[in-house]
């Protein structure tokens, strides 16, 4: 909810500059200590905001997005299991519920209906789609279900867009999420739902379902970035298929890692504007057998965004110098399952001010101990929001101003631990 008092101290917080990016070239953002939201649950999205929800389970990347117009999509949901992270990343609120199952409680409080709009797969691996082996569920048509296919028992998803459909398992690289996704698509093309190729380059092919009239065509767009290690080229709908390139200049059958082949698209809303691209990240070759990094690649087509979602977790081979100089983010948000989540290596990246000046957030979705030890004096400690829990970005109507809010996921009261104000 945005108050007069919100808009007054947000724009005392940009007054040295034009409402948009200042004139050190980024979005602002600070704490709202004093926050009358603190204490209590999250209130409830209202028509025109634009929220998007990153839920800890511990078990991997979930996220829910509802858009100003009331549509709702969910981006991923992971069901991972290491044994020997336990004692490390907890499993929250309960230990004995699956990732799949804690997603659905959560959405308990944001969808009131019997169905979500857009069900959307970043790429094969278990932490973003789950694995049966790890923990599993059964399905009334004695499937063996858990991450996405178990919320897709909950809700019933409407229409469906994953990195490679129609070609499911193309390179050759996926996790047994990739078997259990493709039984859940046999049984629910069959109650009615919706199957389509994500396009690198098109632009609102995931679109607004309730906005009959148009009234947010000029303010609300959804452009596809990457997918299958293809990518727009930032022209028309202009892609280049950089996977495809790599095989050949191979001279071989290649495998590539899924990670390479996520998903990626750009939500932008008024001025704000959001990344998310899965685990996008690693190298191919081009043409003439050069190795590169494609991610880097990728940056150069999203552009500078208000908040990122940081690719593959913030893990230490992504997150590299030439993205995090492309996206210039004010705050970056990582969903967490493993304690190496946070590395020295791309936090230098992400925190450096010589890439791009001015202030910028972490928000991991927890903080393990590991990092703490291995990196006691990092300077980019100073940029990590401690505490973790669930983390809300709530858009208001028109894009012009956003908060960020911490939530407790210890339980499930949705209950507000921390509020940041930022100018879009």
């Amino acid at each position: 909810m945005f108050s007069r008092r919100d808009f007054v101290c947000l724009a005392a917080a940009g007054a040295a500059c034009p409402v948009g990016f200042g004139a050190d070239g980024r979005p602002r953002l600070m704490k709202v200590a004093d926050s009358p939201e603190i204490g209590k649950p999250l209130a409830l999205w209202r028509q025109g905001e634009l929220d998007l929800h990153f839920v800890y389970t511990g078990r991997g990347e979930n996220m829910f997005y509802r858009f100003p117009d009331g549509t709702t999509m969910v981006n991923d949901t992971g069901d991972f299991y290491r044994p020997k992270e336990i004692k490390n990343i907890p499993w929250y609120p309960r230990r004995d519920l699956l990732g799949g199952e804690v997603m659905a409680r959560y959405l308990e409080r944001h969808v009131t209906s019997a169905s979500i709009d857009y069900a959307v797969v970043s790429h094969w691996h278990t932490d973003h789609v789950g694995d049966p082996d790890l923990g599993c569920r059964t399905a009334k048509d004695g499937r063996r279900i858990c991450g996405l296919a178990l919320l897709g028992e909950k809700y019933v998803f409407k229409n469906y867009f994953d990195h490679q459909y129609p070609d499911l398992g193309k390179y050759g690289s996926a996790d047994k999420s990739l078997s259990m996704m493709r039984e859940f698509l046999d049984a629910k093309r069959k109650e009615g739902l919706h199957c389509e190729k994500f396009r690198p380059g098109a632009l609102n092919q995931i679109r607004l379902v309730n906005d009959k009239d148009g009234y947010y065509r000029n303010s609300f767009s959804i452009r596809n970035v990457c997918a299958n290690g293809v990518c727009w080229t930032g022209k028309g709908k202009d892609c280049v298929d950089y996977a495809a390139i790599h095989v050949k200049a191979t001279g071989k059958e290649v495998k590539i890692n899924q990670n390479l082949l996520s998903m990626g698209f750009v939500v932008q809303y008024g001025k704000f504007r959001y990344w998310a691209g899965g685990d996008v990240s690693g190298f191919l070759k081009d043409a003439d057998g050069r190795r590169f990094n494609y991610e880097a690649v990728v940056g150069k087509s999203v552009g500078p965004v208000t908040v990122c979602k940081t690719n593959h977790h913030a893990w230490k081979d992504a997150m590299v110098k030439e993205f995090v100089e492309e996206v210039k983010a004010a705050a970056y948000i990582t969903n967490l399952w493993c304690p190496h989540h946070i590395q020295d290596c791309n936090m230098r990246h992400i925190s450096s001010r010589d890439l791009y000046s001015g202030e910028r957030l972490v928000f991991p979705t927890f903080v393990p101990g590991l990092p703490k030890q291995k990196w006691p004096d990092a300077p980019w400690w100073r940029d990590i929001v401690p505490g973790g829990g669930h983390v809300v970005v709530r858009v208001a109507p028109g894009g012009e101003t956003y908060k960020i809010y911490q939530l407790e996921s210890k339980d499930e009261s949705q209950r507000v631990k921390a509020v940041f104000a930022g100018v879009s």
